[in-house]
């Protein structure tokens, strides 16, 4: 096409996702012709240079906040035990893509507004409009991955009033800039936060460490606080823990119920746990145990004040809100000494330099900061609205008959989870379940408006578009839309898996009957909804203590087995998963096709 430049390959977004997905096809074709485009003006999607705060640290400690291929070395100055800093996260990040030559191919500042079908021959394939600094230009691409991921567009939160607040307010995406500021300024002594996760936590500390009085609202009618661990525990007569390594030990998953838990044969385990009394008697006793362990070894019960920060739920029903207590200091004692409070209330509205609380509190501030979560659709606009079904989406604009076709589908798939797995049908959900899918879900509406309800995101494997799956169409992925704990081996996986997909070698056919790959994703979407409740399973794929039975299966499409401990029932069983499990996994899978890296 005259008019466009054309590609073999774009991948938009160079964080995590975007970078793993972008080293996995060039080490597997290096010589395709591959663009990244980024909105950000440096390496790294959240964790760009312009986006990290003062004191912002991984929750991750050295060794697994990195990728397989490519290890966290001496040079970064992180000792092994400690945390990442965000400056280092970043320089890692730059360092890998220098490394993997992906680096050059990054075009800063551009941002793809919106995405159309080609569907002539011999340009086959999708043309964006991209913004750059050059102004917009088109650019048409065979395949495309959309990588830009779940954090990339702040949740806006319209409280009424806010017009007459005349202080900050403040997203938390902007606590590197505009946040720092009321750091800065000494004549605001006191800030109100509103929010419940990881972020919000990072809001109070940043402010409470900087000398403010902080009020903390946390909303009654949302998820309620996330589950927060020291990076330690023990549990009982089975020991001492690293948290985030308990989580990737085969038996910690047999003890949830998983669809695909079987994958590794232990599908005789899973059905005593999960399927007789005695199973779920002691699977039920576990998960109170595990709660309440980590509840009292990170300090939540040493004080009345902190009560109002346990979780609304146990850790059975949470997913990847969960985190880790990784400050400098004991975040919890500006809460004991009252530096914090915390409210678990409602927001009414704003009036000048003050929160109104729905029970009539009022809250004196100097600034509002709004730890409102992320938008879960993806930062690009799909012209073609009667495809967003096909696409597997967040949508607003499917059809009568669309949605009629996914409800059927979500009755029959809810239907069949609560029969492999009795208990999910018990759980309880969060007051603001309902609200979650609607149009603007944090606001406060009059009685009588109906908003709009979006379609959650619906893909094969979380990777690709169910519609396009089964018709042959290859052309298009969805990398970093999905949420599990082992994220980074996650992405190297799915990196290599997209270009097997994409070019018709994994060793086995999506290209199915359609409506069985439709049933495989509705499946996929309401397990993750119904097992995570308190996670956000109905927006997208959201799994937690499933992680590495997942990586199985995706290993399995390629032909690979996901067994990677040496053979040793035990070691297999008992000892967790760590990045160098999965080391070198696209150069043993080219050598098992015979394939040579050029």
């Amino acid at each position: 096409m005259a008019d466009a430049e054309e590609v073999d390959l774009v991948v938009l977004g160079a964080g995590f996702s975007g970078l793993a997905a972008a080293k996995g096809y060039l080490q597997c074709a290096p010589d395709t012709n591959l663009v990244i485009l980024d909105n950000n003006k440096s390496i790294g999607g959240t964790w760009a240079k312009e986006r990290l705060y003062e004191g912002l640290r991984s929750n991750n400690l050295r060794g697994t906040l990195e990728f397989p291929d490519y290890p966290l070395h001496d040079g970064f100055g992180v000792k092994q035990g400690e945390y990442l800093p965000g400056p280092v996260v970043h320089d890692y990040l730059a360092e890998y893509a220098k490394h993997w030559s992906v680096h050059d191919r990054i075009r800063f500042e551009s941002k793809a507004l919106d995405a159309e079908k080609v569907e002539d021959a011999e340009h086959g394939g999708w043309r964006l409009t991209v913004s750059g600094p050059g102004g917009e230009y088109k650019l048409v691409t065979r395949k495309l991955i959309v990588a830009t991921g779940l954090t990339s567009q702040p949740q806006a939160m319209h409280v009424k009033g806010q017009e007459s607040f005349n202080a900050p307010i403040v997203n938390t995406v902007r606590l590197a800039d505009e946040g720092a500021e009321v750091v800065r300024d000494r004549s605001a002594t006191r800030v109100t936060v509103i929010g419940a996760g990881k972020s919000a936590y990072d809001a109070v500390y940043t402010y409470a460490s900087g000398g403010k009085q902080v009020d903390w609202v946390i909303r009654k009618k949302g998820h309620g606080p996330a589950w927060m661990s020291k990076s330690h525990i023990v549990l009982g007569p089975l020991g001492k823990f690293w948290v985030e390594e308990l989580v990737t030990r085969r038996f910690l998953a047999w003890m949830s119920p998983c669809l695909w838990g079987d994958v590794d044969g232990s599908g005789w385990w899973r059905a005593f746990l999960h399927r007789s009394w005695l199973g779920r008697k002691i699977s039920d006793l576990f998960w109170w145990k595990m709660s309440a362990d980590t509840l009292e070894q990170s300090g939540f019960n040493d004080d009345p004040k902190l009560k109002a920060l346990h979780p609304d739920t146990g850790m059975f029903s949470t997913a990847t809100t969960f985190s880790i207590l990784n400050y400098q200091t004991d975040i919890l004692d500006y809460v004991r000494n009252g530096q914090v409070k915390v409210h678990r209330e409602n927001i009414s509205h704003l009036s000048d330099h003050t929160v109104h609380l729905a029970d009539g509190t009022s809250l004196p501030s100097d600034a509002f900061i709004a730890s409102t979560g992320w938008l879960f659709g993806p930062a690009l606009a799909f012209k073609d609205t009667t495809t967003h079904s096909d696409l597997g989406i967040p949508s607003l604009d499917y059809t009568p008959k669309q949605k009629a076709f996914w409800a059927a589908l979500d009755a029959r798939a809810d239907a069949e989870v609560f029969h492999r797995f009795p208990k999910l049908a018990a759980l309880d959900y969060p007051p603001c379940a309902d609200d979650d899918m609607k149009e603007h879900p944090l606001d406060e509406v009059d009685a009588g408006i109906v908003r709009r309800e979006y379609q959650p995101w619906r893909l094969y494997r979380s990777l690709v578009p169910p519609g396009l799956a089964a018709k042959g169409d290859r052309s298009l992925a969805f990398a970093g839309f999905s949420a599990n704990i082992t994220g980074h081996i996650r992405n190297e996986i799915s990196g290599l898996w997209m270009y097997a997909y994409m070019n018709d070698k994994l060793a086995i056919d999506p290209c199915r009957d359609v409506e069985d790959v439709y049933w495989d994703v509705a499946l996929l979407q309401r397990f993750c909804y119904r097992r995570y409740p308190y996670g956000f399973g109905r927006r997208f794929q959201d799994f937690f203590f499933d992680a590495i039975p997942w990586n199985d299966v995706l290993l399995g499409d390629l032909g690979m087995s996901g067994k990677r401990k040496g053979g040793s029932w035990w070691r297999e069983c008992f000892e967790p998963y760590r990045m160098e499990d999965y080391r070198g996994i696209t150069g043993e899978w080219l050598g098992m096709r015979k394939e040579k890296v050029g």
